[in-house]
């Protein structure tokens, strides 16, 4: 039998998360000025790696803990579960979207709405759009995030199988794919790219791997920083910052930059470049060596907030699109000067944020009345 070590909740995990979702939503908000200040611009990751890395983190702790207690067909059945709850949210916001951007080019004459997200082929040929999209073969812009996450959600538990024989097999077979991905092509057939999907899977799964790698070394035993990886891993946080140059954006600042943009080369996103890999390795472990996991600012208000959202990453992830796609709209048709745009950013964390209070406020009452219907039960 396995030791099961309880641990104190890593207040972190969800507060970086809900971060990261809110700077997603800040940046699929088109020519929003706030992108500005998000993680894009201080380096070479975003603020998808450090979703998909949480995202292995978290599934790491919870289907590790369900395998001790359950076995591996635990693991498979709620793994193939989730992945079919992410699959309807993301057939759902397709739908939601694709509507809303219907109405919208047809209310403001403007078919870009609908030809810049590429869902225009609803119009011409609905049957077969359909079935693709259902298929995931047909992924609209600004849309193609989650079926990435289905079939990650679908690999979580080969993960778990090679973690419990040993964490460097299942660190060799992810970087193995990866690497094979980079060399080959290797990727999924796509309608709107020749070369497959944008989030290609079989580069993402293995930072969704050493997420889940991580989760497994802190089970263990809590470790302190090690300064042989600590001092390496924030050069290289400041080498990404240097290149990006966030400074130049500002016009108010240098718009020289101090290394050339194009000193590293080609970034892919879709196949998850080792530069952009390595940024957000390195950004991680700096991160986790400065912020102790029950830090006293992740407990006030204005940081449980941004945990909610967090806590709830599907729905708030959901949500956060179609108030992109909605923000997009209001700085078109409303103007685009500061004023609007602090506006709809500001609107659109504040509902991500109700509404991740509302979900985990459901959540408990669902629990408390879990607990007391044994009770009620036995007195009657």
């Amino acid at each position: 039998m396995r030791p099961s070590h309880p641990k104190e909740r890593d207040l972190r995990i969800d507060f970086f998360r809900g971060l990261a979702l809110i700077f997603i939503f800040i940046d699929h908000v088109p020519d929003n000025s706030w992108a500005k200040g998000t993680l894009k611009n201080f380096g070479f990751a975003d603020a998808s790696e450090v979703f998909v890395l949480l995202a292995g983190f978290s599934a790491g702790l919870a289907y590790l803990s369900l395998e001790e207690r359950g076995g591996f067909r635990a693991v498979a059945e709620r793994a193939t579960r989730r992945a079919r709850e992410i699959y309807v949210w993301h057939i759902g916001v397709f739908l939601i979207a694709s509507l809303l951007l219907f109405l919208a080019a047809r209310a403001f004459g403007k078919p870009s709405y609908v030809n810049n997200i590429v869902v225009g082929h609803l119009a011409t040929d609905p049957v077969t759009t359909l079935l693709s999209a259902f298929g995931l073969y047909y992924q609209p812009n600004m849309m193609n995030i989650l079926p990435m996450y289905v079939l990650l959600m679908l690999w979580l538990p080969a993960i778990i199988a090679m973690l419990r024989r040993s964490i460097p097999l299942a660190l060799t077979v992810a970087f193995s794919i990866w690497l094979a991905t980079n060399v080959t092509g290797l990727n999924l057939p796509s309608f709107q790219m020749a070369t497959g999907w944008f989030f290609n899977p079989f580069a993402w799964q293995l930072l969704f791997t050493v997420g889940a790698a991580a989760a497994m070394v802190a089970r263990r035993a809590p470790s302190a920083p090690r300064p042989e990886i600590l001092i390496p891993a924030g050069a290289f946080v400041v080498f990404a910052f240097l290149v990006a140059a966030p400074w130049v954006a500002i016009s108010w600042l240098p718009s020289e930059r101090l290394l050339p943009r194009d000193l590293m080369g080609a970034m892919s996103k879709s196949d998850l470049s080792l530069w952009r890999l390595l940024h957000v390795l390195a950004l991680a472990y700096v991160v986790a060596a400065i912020v102790p996991k029950n830090a006293t600012w992740l407990k006030q208000s204005w940081a449980n907030a941004v945990s909610l959202c967090g806590k709830h990453s599907l729905e708030i992830f959901s949500l956060g699109t179609l108030l992109s796609f909605l923000g997009w709209i209001a700085l078109a048709e409303l103007g685009s000067s500061q004023l609007m745009v602090a506006a709809i950013n500001v609107a659109g964390i504040a509902i991500m944020s109700m509404t991740a209070w509302q979900l985990s406020r459901r959540k408990e009452d669902r629990r408390a009345l879990a607990q007391a219907t044994p009770v009620q039960a036995l007195a009657s």
